[in-house]
């Protein structure tokens, strides 16, 4: 086990030299330059006084995604990962990103330790007016500059999020959030696949929302099949957020209901299962994910639209 000290906000390099099993070292900055976004693996989560939610997923999602795009042995990028959780600061809210990319001298993985902002409120969705043009919708990380920039332009025009949409007009999700929705008791998201980003805090509340008896399906929707739906917009950093209101969407949407009472309810749950962050939380290189990390609990399927 790693026992480090806690590591001071910044970006921490792997050097797989560093001992027998490499080690975390400030990165310098006569550092070479990182190489293009487009080969940008990476992930996050929210650390708040030690704890997190879903690591171990987290840890798998990011070092399936390394060894399939970059082909990273999955034994390294265990033990970087196991380092980093070892930098973890024991106090305050965090939000750690780890990083892999293609270097000079192999792949450079990347622990940038972060403050985390402070959760936000209701969320406005912006439809840009096109299909979702990421490339690599399932890969978190290739992306991540196409987003921002969306994201930027969702700001402008007075909104929190972008909203991404299949060829066909169906919802994916948000730029940066896992979108689910109400209807009735049943929780309804959209069906997983390769155009979707396998979303560990949408996958943490559905097996919740199941485990308390509710019915939980895959849903094919559009904007316009949403109105008048409680919404939310779930990720690590905020947990659950309703959506207040769309933009730039067809049929001028009307705001959704108010669910901010029943979506906290639900983050009081999530919280629960927050555990104190620890390298042995970890899983082993040749420990299979138990299903698909972003997959919902077994339901039958329900489309629209």
């Amino acid at each position: 086990m790693n026992t480090s000290p806690p590591a001071r906000a910044g970006r921490y390099v792997w050097d797989p030299s560093a001992g027998p099993h490499g080690g975390l070292l400030p990165e310098r900055t006569a550092d070479p330059e990182p190489a293009a976004a487009t080969s940008l693996v990476a992930d996050s989560w929210l650390v708040e006084d030690g704890r997190v939610r879903a690591l171990p997923a987290h840890a798998r999602r990011f070092r399936d995604t390394a060894g399939r795009l970059l082909g990273v042995p999955s034994a390294q990028v265990t033990d970087f990962l196991r380092a980093a959780v070892g930098l973890l600061p024991p106090r305050g809210r965090w939000f750690p990103r780890v990083e892999a990319r293609p270097g000079a001298h192999g792949t450079r993985l990347v622990l940038w330790l972060r403050p985390a902002p402070p959760r936000g409120g209701p969320v406005v969705l912006w439809s840009p007016g096109m299909a979702d043009p990421r490339e690599l919708p399932w890969a978190k990380g290739p992306d991540l500059v196409l987003l921002g920039r969306l994201r930027e332009a969702a700001r402008a025009a007075g909104a929190d999020e972008p909203l991404l949409l299949s060829a066909s007009g169906h919802v994916r999700e948000g730029g940066t959030t896992s979108l689910v929705w109400w209807r009735g008791t049943t929780l309804c998201a959209p069906p997983p696949g390769p155009g979707l980003l396998r979303g560990v805090t949408r996958a943490l509340l559905t097996a919740e929302v199941a485990e308390a008896g509710h019915r939980v399906v895959f849903e094919t929707a559009t904007a316009a099949d949403l109105a008048g739906v409680p919404v939310w917009a779930v990720n690590a950093l905020h947990g659950i957020r309703p959506v207040a209101g769309w933009l730039n969407a067809a049929d001028e949407l009307p705001a959704p209901p108010d669910s901010s009472a029943q979506a906290e309810r639900w983050q009081a749950r999530l919280d629960r299962l927050a555990l104190p962050a620890h390298p042995g939380l970890v899983p082993d290189a040749d420990d299979p994910a138990p299903g698909t990390a972003g997959a919902l609990p077994s339901a039958e399927p329900q489309h629209r639209g």
